[in-house]
């Protein structure tokens, strides 16, 4: 009998840590594209802001792809999509699955690789003994260097008797350096990585080109309520005013779901959120500074020149006068420069 992926997340999201909760909320539609991209063996690339949900997008389809997640709810519209490519029971066991969190630097990287290669017996060491355990395995590979050991990695998940689905984490760490690792890795494995930003460098062109793009967007507000009100439900966070509360965490967080875990593990921290530290969320709203200094600047430019035009003209009080708004301007900005950088607020 089958478990549906209600009730398995909230199997799996009891945790005594709020930080650590794995609840998904929100993109069922994303779900579909990423695990059908997958299945028919596209490589993927997800990109969004840093705390968006990639991360925990991939480990979905991960938990999916492997079966760990039997049944996968999806919403009605992306129902009416499935035309038998993507069934709502999933295929498990299509791939061997391996999860690398940090692809840079290339020797860490190649290390994480080969360990998950050999627990799942697909890394052909030859040795004169018996299957040895990994700390020893590990002392051999590391004389090989880093040519040595991408072959051996290559061979390995070549002559694999299943494919392999590689996710890797962070891909924008990755530096040009490891373009060609990343390359024959494309060729011989399904891949699927997240970024924050596609580096523009003439390298990458080739890779990016590889992969299909989903881009993450912040979630919809009424999921965010959604996902405020299942951690007041489920954790002990007690505000002064719940309302407001949620309000300010909806205006700073701006659909980030990081942003809401984090401001709510602070409020659970506390025996009650009081009207000060409501308050206070508004300090930590993200966007980005507005640099009034280059207006100011000019400013001073203008009073520069027209301290040029009163010396043609001969005119001495001007001179003077012009000199000294020139150098108040100037002192000004410079002593309360971290004044003129303004964060503008996010309201809905």
């Amino acid at each position: 009998m089958t478990q549906s992926i209600n009730d398995q997340q909230t199997t799996i999201s009891q945790t005594s840590d709020l930080r650590h909760d794995l609840i998904f909320m929100g993109r069922k539609e994303e779900l579909f594209q990423l695990t059908r991209n997958l299945q028919k063996g596209r490589h993927t690339l997800l990109v969004g802001d840093k705390g968006i949900g990639k991360t925990r997008l991939m480990q979905e389809a991960r938990w999916i792809l492997s079966g760990r997640i039997l049944r996968i709810e999806f919403a009605a519209s992306v129902i009416a999509r499935i035309q038998g490519g993507l069934s709502k029971r999933m295929r498990a066991n299509q791939y061997k699955i391996v999860y690398i969190e940090h692809p840079n630097p290339l020797g860490e990287c190649l290390k994480e690789l080969a360990e998950q290669l050999y627990y799942n017996g697909d890394l052909r060491v030859e040795t004169a003994e018996a299957r040895l355990d990994w700390p020893l395995i590990k002392k051999r590979l590391t004389g090989l260097g880093s040519s040595k050991l991408q072959a051996l990695i290559f061979e390995s998940i070549t002559r694999s008797d299943k494919p392999y689905l590689i996710f890797f984490d962070n891909l924008d760490r990755v530096s040009p350096s490891q373009h060609a690792f990343l390359e024959t890795i494309l060729n011989i494995a399904v891949v699927c990585t997240a970024v924050v930003t596609i580096k523009e460098h003439f390298v990458y062109k080739r890779i990016w080109s590889s992969f299909v793009r989903i881009d993450l967007e912040p979630l919809h507000e009424s999921v965010c309520r959604k996902l405020i009100d299942f951690f007041f439900d489920h954790y002990s966070v007690r505000a002064i005013d719940k309302d407001l509360f949620r309000m300010e965490i909806l205006k700073a967080a701006n659909g980030n779901p990081f942003f809401i875990k984090t401001m709510l593990w602070h409020g659970s921290l506390e025996n009650y959120v009081n009207m000060e530290e409501i308050r206070n969320l508004r300090r930590v709203q993200q966007g980005h500074y507005f640099n009034m200094g280059p207006a100011y600047i000019f400013s001073a430019s203008v009073f520069t020149i027209f301290k040029i035009f009163s010396l043609g003209t001969d005119n001495k009080e001007f001179y003077i006068y012009f000199s000294a708004l020139g150098v108040l301007v100037y002192i000004t900005f410079r002593v309360f420069r971290a004044f003129f950088l303004f964060r503008p607020q996010k309201y809905n």
